[in-house]
Order: C-alpha cells, then sequence, then structure tokens
C-alpha cells in the first residue's frame, strides 16, 4: 500500500480515536451520585415500576401511569407528595364531572365540547385563584375530561371503563413514584427551611446595621430581588409541609416570622432621616450596634435567647430617647417620625428572631391572607373555555378522525400555562419540546421497539430517551422544553401490550399533538392576550388601594397580617416584571410608598384605640385623614391639608396642657405619623390616582 493511501486511514483512525476519548471523557464527568442525577435515576425507576406493574394488572394504557410518574417526578421528596396528591384529588373530581358529561351528551358532541369547555374554563379560573400544588390539583380536574373520555365518544359504551382506566393509571403512577422517593430519597427540607430561615434573619439585620451605620444612606441595589429571597421561605415551607407533620404545627410561626422579617426590612429600608438630629445620631447608633450584636448571638448555639435580650435593651433606650424629645415642636416632628420608624422596625426583627425560636420548638396560629388576582382568573378562564369552542368546533366542522386529541393537548396545555410567568413564551417551549419528542419517538417506536422483546429488553429501550428528557428538566431554561418532551415521547411511542405498529395512525397522532400545541400558542397570542405591565399595574392598585382603606375603615386591623399580604404582592410583582428591571424599580418603589402609608395610617389606628387618646380630638384626627377618603384632592393638596391637620394638632395639644403625660405622647405619635403620610404624598403623587373602592 502506498504511503499517500495510509494517511486518509490514519486520520480516519485518530477522528475516531478522538471521538471516543471525547465521549469517555464526557462519560468521566458524569457524577451518578449527585443529587440531580439521584432524581434522575429515582425517577426513571418509579416510570419502569409504574409501566411493570400497569402490564401486570392490564391496565388499556399502561403507559400512561409512566406519564403520570415523568410528570409529577421532583427532585423533592415534598413536592413529590403534595403534587401527586393533589393530582390524585384532581383526577377523581375530573373523572367523576367527565361521567355525568358523557351520561349527559354522549349523542350530542357539541353539547360535551360545550360542557367540557366550560369546566376547564372555572377549573383554570380556581387554579389561578388558589396557590401552589392546590391550583394543579384543580387544573387536573378541569383536564381530566379529555383524558379520561379520549375514544369514548366513538364508543360511548365503554365510557366507564375509560374513566376507571385512566383514575388506575394516576394513581398506580403516584403510589410508585412516592414509593421509589420514600425509600431512595430523604426528608431534608424541614432542617433546609429552618437554615434558610435563620439565614435570612442573620442577612436582613445585618442589612440594616450596616444601612444605619452608613452616614450616606442608600437604597439598596435591587429591592425586587430582596423581595423574592424572603417570600421563597414560604414556598419552601410548603415543601416541609408536606414532608414532615410536625413542620405544618409550625407553619404559622414561620409564616409570622417571614412577615415580621419583611416588616423590619422594610423599616430599614425606609430609613432616610432629611436632617441630622442628635437623638437620631444616638438612636441609630444603639440599633446598629444592638443588630450586629444580636447577629452574632444568633450563629452561636443557644443563642437566639440573648440576641432577643440585646434587640429588647436596645429598643427600651430608644423609647428612652423619645421620651427625652417631649415635649416636641415643628422641627422635632420629622426626628420623631423616624424615631417611632426605628422603634417599630426593632420590635419587627425582635418578633423575627421570636418565631424562629418557635419554628424550632414551638407553634404560631395568626392568619394571614393572599393575594387573589380575580381579573386575570377570569381572563385565563374564559382563554381556556374559549380555545376548547373553536379546537371543538374545528373537530366537529372537519370531521377529523384524530380531532380529539387535539383537545386532549388543548386543555392541559392552555390550563397549566396560564399558571405561568410567561404563557406564550412556555407555549413555545411546548412546541419546541413535541418536536424534539417526534424524531426521538419514530426512533424508538419503529426502529428499536421491533427488535427487543421482553419487558427487561424494552425498559433497556425506552429508559435513555426518559433519563435525557428529566436530566434537562434540571436545567431552569430546559425545564418546560423537557417536559413537552416527556410527555410526547412517551405518549407517541405507546408502549402497550400488544403494541400496534402504524406509521399512518403515528402520523395522524404527531399531527393532532403538533396542532394542539400550535393552537395553544395561538390562543395566548390572540384569545385575551397577557399583558404583565397591566397585571402588575393592577396588583400594585391593589396595594395602594388597601393602604387608603385604613383611613376610611375603623375596625382594627392586625399590622403583620397587613404587610405579609403586600409583600405577596410585591414579590408577585417582581416575579411579573422581572424581564423588564426599568419598569419593576419604578413600581416597586410606587408599591413601597403605598406599603408605607398603610403603616402610617396603622401607627394612628394604634394610637387612637389606645385609652390614653383624648376622645376629643379622635374626630380632629379623622377629619384630617378626608383628603385621602375620597375624589378631589390632588396629592399636593391632600399632603398640604394633612400637615396644616398635623399642626393645628400639635399645637391644640400645646396649649391645653403644660405636662407631658402619655396622652401627649399618643398625639405626638398621631401627629408625626400624619406628617410622614404628607411626606409620603409628596414624594409619591401616584399615591392618590385613581382611587376607588376595588378590592383585587
Amino acid at each position: 500500500m502506498k504511503a499517500t493511501d495510509a494517511a486518509p486511514l490514519q486520520s480516519e483512525a485518530w477522528s475516531v480515536k478522538s471521538v471516543a476519548r471525547a465521549c469517555l471523557s464526557g462519560l468521566a464527568r458524569v457524577d451518578l451520585f449527585t443529587p440531580q442525577w439521584g432524581y434522575v435515576l429515582r425517577s426513571t425507576l418509579a416510570a419502569a415500576l409504574a409501566l411493570g406493574l400497569a402490564y401486570l394488572w392490564q391496565l388499556e394504557t399502561p403507559y400512561s401511569a409512566a406519564s403520570t410518574v415523568l410528570l409529577v417526578a421532583n427532585a423533592n421528596h415534598g413536592a413529590v407528595l403534595a403534587k401527586g396528591g393533589w393530582r390524585i384529588i384532581g383526577t377523581l373530581v375530573g373523572g367523576a364531572v367527565a361521567l355525568v358529561l358523557m351520561g349527559l351528551f354522549v349523542q350530542a358532541p357539541a353539547l360535551f365540547i360545550l360542557g367540557f369547555a366550560v369546566w376547564l374554563g372555572l377549573c383554570t379560573g380556581a387554579a389561578m385563584m388558589l396557590r401552589h400544588f392546590r391550583a394543579s390539583g384543580a387544573a387536573v380536574a378541569g383536564y381530566t375530561i379529555g383524558l379520561a373520555t379520549y375514544g369514548a365518544l366513538e364508543h360511548p359504551d365503554a365510557a366507564l371503563e375509560h374513566v376507571l382506566g385512566r383514575i388506575a393509571t394516576v394513581v398506580l403512577g403516584v403510589l410508585c413514584l412516592s414509593l421509589v422517593t420514600a425509600l431512595l430519597s430523604s426528608r431534608s427540607t424541614p432542617s433546609r427551611l429552618l437554615a434558610a430561615f435563620g439565614l435570612q434573619v442573620a442577612t436582613v439585620g445585618r442589612e440594616i446595621a450596616a444601612r444605619l451605620a452608613s452616614k450616606e444612606v442608600k437604597g439598596p441595589a435591587a429591592p425586587a430581588a430582596r423581595i423574592g429571597e424572603l417570600f421563597a421561605l414560604d414556598d419552601l415551607m410548603v415543601l416541609a409541609r408536606a414532608e414532615s407533620a410536625e413542620m405544618g404545627l409550625r407553619a404559622g410561626a414561620v409564616r409570622e416570622g417571614q412577615a415580621a422579617l419583611f416588616a423590619a426590612w422594610l423599616g430599614g429600608f425606609q430609613w432616610r432621616p432629611d436632617e441630622p438630629h442628635a437623638l437620631l445620631e444616638r438612636a441609630r447608633g444603639l440599633a446598629a450596634e444592638a443588630l450586629d450584636a444580636a447577629c452574632i448571638e444568633m450563629a452561636t448555639p443557644d443563642g437566639l435567647g440573648p440576641a432577643r435580650l440585646r434587640l429588647e435593651a436596645a429598643r427600651r433606650c430608644i423609647r428612652m430617647l423619645v421620651d427625652e424629645a417631649e415635649p416636641v415642636d415643628d422641627k422635632d416632628l420629622a426626628a420623631l417620625v423616624q424615631l417611632d420608624r426605628l422603634t417599630e422596625m426593632l420590635e419587627d426583627y425582635e418578633l423575627a428572631v421570636l418565631a424562629l425560636a418557635q419554628a424550632r420548638s414551638g407553634c404560631s396560629h395568626r392568619p394571614f391572607r393572599y393575594h387573589r388576582d380575580v381579573e386575570a382568573a377570569i381572563d385565563n378562564g374564559l382563554r381556556s373555555c374559549l380555545a376548547i369552542l373553536c379546537a371543538g368546533a374545528l373537530w366537529i366542522a372537519t370531521g377529523w378522525s384524530d380531532g380529539a386529541l387535539m383537545l386532549l393537548i388543548l386543555a392541559p396545555y392552555c390550563s397549566l400555562l396560564a399558571m405561568t410567568g410567561n404563557p406564550a413564551a412556555g407555549a413555545v417551549a411546548f412546541l419546541k419540546g413535541t418536536l424534539a419528542a417526534v424524531p426521538a419517538s419514530f426512533l424508538c417506536a419503529f426502529l428499536i421497539l421491533p427488535r427487543v422483546d421482553g419487558f427487561p429488553l424494552l425498559i433497556a429501550s425506552l429508559a435513555p430517551f426518559w433519563i435525557a428528557g428529566l436530566h434537562a428538566t434540571t436545567r431552569p431554561t430546559l425545564a418546560f422544553v423537557a417536559l413537552a418532551y416527556l410527555v410526547a415521547f412517551n405518549t407517541l411511542v405507546a408502549a402497550a401490550n400488544p403494541m400496534a405498529l402504524d406509521v399512518a395512525a403515528y402520523c395522524n397522532q404527531v399531527l393532532g399533538w403538533l396542532a394542539g400545541v400550535a393552537v395553544t400558542l395561538i390562543c395566548f397570542r390572540l384569545i385575551l392576550p397577557r399583558d404583565p405591565g397591566r397585571e402588575a399595574q393592577r396588583i400594585a392598585g391593589a396595594i395602594r388601594d388597601d393602604a387608603l382603606v385604613l383611613a376610611r375603615n375603623l375596625k382594627p386591623r392586625d399590622r403583620l397580617a397587613f404587610e405579609h399580604l403586600q409583600h405577596h404582592r410585591l414579590s408577585r410583582i417582581a416575579l411579573i416584571l422581572k424581564g423588564d428591571p426599568a419598569r419593576l424599580g419604578a413600581l416597586i418603589d410606587e408599591s413601597l410608598a403605598g406599603v408605607h402609608l398603610g403603616r402610617a395610617l396603622l401607627r394612628i389606628r394604634r394610637a387612637l384605640e389606645g385609652p390614653s387618646f383624648p376622645a376629643e380630638l379622635q374626630g380632629s384626627v379623622l377629619a384630617a385623614l378626608r383628603p385621602l377618603q375620597g375624589a378631589g384632592h390632588g396629592a399636593s393638596g391632600s399632603a398640604g391639608a394633612i400637615r396644616d391637620a398635623a399642626v393645628r394638632l400639635l399645637h391644640g395639644r400645646s396649649s391645653t396642657s403644660g405636662a407631658c403625660d402619655q396622652s401627649d405622647r399618643d398625639i405626638h405619635r398621631v401627629t408625626a405619623a400624619l406628617e410622614d403620610i404628607a411626606t409620603l404624598l409628596q414624594r409619591h403623587t401616584g399615591l392618590l390616582a385613581a382611587r376607588d373602592n376595588r378590592t383585587c
């Protein structure tokens, strides 16, 4: 052989060696003992177990049991239990409604589609009103009708069998995944929650101390990020409750601590003394020193008690400084406002430390509310209803034999994507995942499976495709793509017993699946398209309106419950406008001003409810708040009127009393809060824009 002939062979050999070396190097970097790979392998094992038991019990669609595993699979043990439990509940409710609709309209497909659309719209709206896994349960109850009755319209005599088969596969998949997860994973979320809670308490304490110690007070670089981090404790707490019944008893303490910690952070964020004052310098030094010392104490075992004592001592010292400021005049009002805020901030932080101790050893039962966006629920419910009606009309008009599959895909995708931050982008990701599943399913169904025999080889053929999709779900940017890929792949392969390999039927299914995803994308872009800016503005308006209601409603209000609700709303705004930092910053600033307005009004209400506040002056205070109660006053006019009322109240007190007693101190608190409100209205003119009585 000539040298010139040997050269190409040698280069080809080297290229094969380089590819093999690269593959081996990549495999060597795969660490099967990481949490991500543990989750992937557990989920694959559970899917194989569910498929095997479905074959053993001769279920009609055994692959649906494996699909349930792949849908419910999660790296967190608590998420598996909660998500699986609510999926079973939703399937049972949806199956019962499916039987009712089939019994009433089995001979009238148009009426059946109408009933399906209305039910899906109601369930989608309910999912938007609920939180966490309860929302997914409501969504499952809506779209289960399409899954449970797929094929039943053509064979109405088998409707009950279809519904029971769907319920059986879902229950089997959830139980298999729960069993494997319980045996092969640890319940570490409760300890993670307590560690994260302690870390947030220490972090916020150090941030406030640094802010107080700084001569040049500046706001945090990313308040929206801090708001989201603080509220993330609530999501972690839900997972911990699912894993541990004991942690469920302590959930109240965690939520109370989360609310108090947000209130303390907000008080530190609000620290902006306009003019230097001797008492303020002494007070902020005491507070910063106490916070630093408390954070050091909390880093030691059994340090929560000493940390609380330090905070309590600092708070008492600052109260003594407030007493030194009595009596006050017009120039001292600004300093009194800051002293009241500082005292309130220390109280909140002390309560957060107490809640951390209770979360470790006790419980609390303070009720909290969460934001419910009724308008968004109505919009998304209507969209889901109209999507099913339009797709059903297209199916009936064309007489497409596999048109039911389009409805089967459209229903869950419309319902589930409605609960995401960007439904249209999610629909695009689902389309990408479906397109990836088509060649993979064809390869598996028509080129691999016909050449294997027996259940072990079947699992060996399916497992690589499952593993690829499950591993992709561990990457946030690919989670939606991977989810759509797993569901489409498993359904298109349709590993039944016996398998029916029909290329024409497969192509029809692919076409129906792609049509369902495409219609989903079209619906989210054309039917009541979501406007993130408008939605965030609506939530910000709810914060402002809740604060203004305090100026009209004389009923007592729990301050922490009020601030926890606003914290949830602020976190929603931060999530919705995550991709628009400029707009997010401006809206967060206005919303925080609304929360501060509510805090000032609550301070006034607390003083008015006290036994020492003069009854003859309560009418004057309520009259001072009248500019906040209705239209007719601009922001600047309202601020001036409130400030004038504060000065009259202060001078009226001075003229009726020479000594400074508790009633005088209460009047000072109210006067300082009125001055605080006037300053807020001057700085944030949007607080009084478009006032109304709406609730959200």
